[in-house]
């Protein structure tokens, strides 16, 4: 199953735009990832410190089916930075 299949500028500049709150070492491990959430056509991305949330919407992310799931922010980017254009 493909759910997200879009440009790598799509996703990396939103993803860039949240992960600036994500702490890499927090009590509670879920503070670094963040949440991606896709309905249709629509991806939001969450990402909080438990004082501040962050979301953002982009779109024009292809692929098929809904859902949402939460990714380590900071390997995620590191990911995207590597990819080509």
């Amino acid at each position: 199953m493909v759910l997200i299949k879009t440009q790598r500028d799509t996703l990396l500049v939103p993803l860039q735009s949240v992960s600036g709150i994500v702490e890499r070492r927090h009590t509670l491990p879920i503070l670094s990832n963040v949440l991606l959430e896709k309905r249709g056509d629509r991806l939001t991305l969450l990402a909080t410190d438990i004082e501040i949330q962050i979301t953002t919407t982009t779109e024009g992310a292809g692929g098929e089916g809904e859902g949402a799931i939460t990714v380590a922010a900071r390997k995620l980017q590191d990911i995207l930075r590597s990819l080509p254009d």
